[in-house]
This record gives C-alpha cells, structure tokens and sequence, in this order.
C-alpha cells in the first residue's frame, strides 16, 4: 500500500485571544501609558495586525534533485520486503563478476559518471522479463530477462548501462511515495516508465557507455529488437507497445550517423564468467 503526495504545506491559525480591561480602568491606565511613552520617546509606531498568518512561499523549501533521489532509493527495502518478491542469492565469484562490469563501465566513462561511483545488481526470482533502477546505482534484473532474453555479454551490458544512465542522471518520473511497509512491482516499474524522447537520449548515451567500456554496440540494437520481437513478454515492462518499436526505428537512425565501431576496439566474444552467470540464473529456470 502506498500513498502518493501531492499537498502544499499551510498554516491557519484560530484568532488569537484577547484580553480586555474594564471600561474606566482603562480610560485611565490607558492615558496614563502614552502620556509616559511620549516623554521618553520621539516617536512610535503602533503596529499593524496581520490578517494573513499563512506561512509564505518563501518558508517552504522544495525537495531538490538530490533530495528526491535518496527518497528513491530508499524504496528499495520496503520493495524487496513486499509478499511475492523473492531475490536470487548468487555467490561471491558470481558477485565479484557483476561489479567487475558496473565498474569498467563506470571506470571508463568517469567523464559521464559525476556522483555514481559504484552499483550493485539484484537479481528478482521472476518469469517475467524485467529491468529496471533506483538512484544511487541500485540495479534490478530478472531471472526470466536473463534466461531467455540474454545471449550476449554485451547484450547485459547494454541493459546495465541504460540503468545506469538513468540512475546518474536521476530519470525517473517525480512522484513521492510514502511506502507502508511494502512498494508492489507493478508501482517499482511504473516509477521506471519514461517518454519516447527521454528514452531515446539514455539509449544514444548508454549506446556511448557500451562501446567506451570495450563490448559491441551492435548488441545494443539487439536488446531493442528482442524487446519488439517479444512485445506480449515486454508488455509490462515497455508499457505501450508502439513505444518499443518507435525506439528501434529511432535507434537504427542514430547508429547510421553516430556508429562508433570503426573508432573503439571492442570484444566481440562473451567472457567465461558471463556463460557461468548465465548458466547459474538458467538452473534457477523450473
């Protein structure tokens, strides 16, 4: 259950009380008083009573970039403790081997990446194919986006650099949420979910990221043409169906004028630890 804020923060105080003298003590004290006041002073000044006691524009601070950004990422417990969502434990050699990729990707964009400096995965026991980020370098993956979907090492570094881009630059839709004890998926996901334009500025860059850090920026296209081929599967995930196939004829357009593979070596073969991470996410597969 959560609950999504959208208020403005206001003060209305009651009147405030008031104490007043009798009518012929007053008279007179009242006299009395500013008859001593002028003789000690040249002037004065009565002052004006407020009728507005709102608080102004002026006393209320917004919540900055940053701000809103650990807000994000600290939905990540509350989301990871929701009934149904299940992670899979993945050993040391396995660990080692998926912050081996966020750092060279990090690590060789160190221009790109000004506040990110490290990331983690997280690996979702789900069927569905599914990926998506907080701020803060917190990454998600599912088990059904990696058995079925991944072929290539330079295909998941595709998908990690596209979360990445997205967790640096803190674009995500700019809703607050109050988690009460738990954050479903489907509002995880939506929380992911950007237009066609915002999308395709964080494929141009993670396209960059990809090829900078040494893997074939012809896999990129991949991952987006997989999505297309297999909407029904991506259809949570993608949102609206025409979108993915827009980002495709979109992409293919950028890669004829801003292909970087004639200027960057890059491998063309999955590494060893790649194929034992695959394989150990596939036993998972019932």
């Amino acid at each position: 259950m959560k609950v999504v804020v959208k208020s403005h923060l206001s003060f209305n105080p009651k009147s405030l009380l008031s104490i007043e003298p009798s009518r012929n003590a007053g008279v007179s004290y009242l006299l009395l008083s500013l008859m001593i006041f002028i003789s000690s002073c040249g002037s004065f000044i009565i002052p004006r009573k407020n009728k507005n006691m709102d608080i102004s524009d002026d006393s209320y601070t917004a919540m900055s970039t940053r701000d809103y950004a650990d807000h994000l990422a600290s939905l990540k417990n509350p989301f990871l403790s929701t009934p149904g969502i299940k992670t899979i434990k993945l050993d040391k050699k396995i660990e080692r081997y998926l912050e081996s990729l966020l750092a060279n990707i990090i690590g060789k964009n160190e221009i790109f990446f000004k506040d990110l400096k490290s990331a983690t995965v997280t690996i979702l026991d789900i069927d569905a194919p599914l990926y998506f980020s907080l701020p803060h370098g917190e990454l998600f993956l599912s088990k059904g986006l990696i058995s079925k979907y991944i072929k290539h090492e330079s295909m998941l570094v595709s998908v990690l650099s596209f979360e990445l881009v997205r967790s640096e630059r803190i674009l995500y839709p700019k809703e607050t949420i109050i988690p009460l004890g738990f954050v479903p998926l489907e509002r995880i996901i939506t929380l992911n979910r950007l237009s066609l334009e915002e999308k395709m500025e964080i494929h141009k860059w993670a396209y960059h990221l990809t090829v900078r850090s040494g893997y074939d920026g012809e896999y990129y296209l991949s991952w987006l043409q997989t999505q297309n081929r297999n909407t029904a599967d991506f259809i949570l995930q993608v949102g609206d169906a025409n979108q993915i196939s827009r980002e495709e004829s979109l992409f293919k357009a950028f890669l004829i004028k801003h292909s970087l593979e004639d200027t960057i070596v890059t491998n063309k073969n999955s590494s060893k630890a790649f194929y034992t991470f695959l394989n150990l996410i596939r036993d998972r597969v019932i």
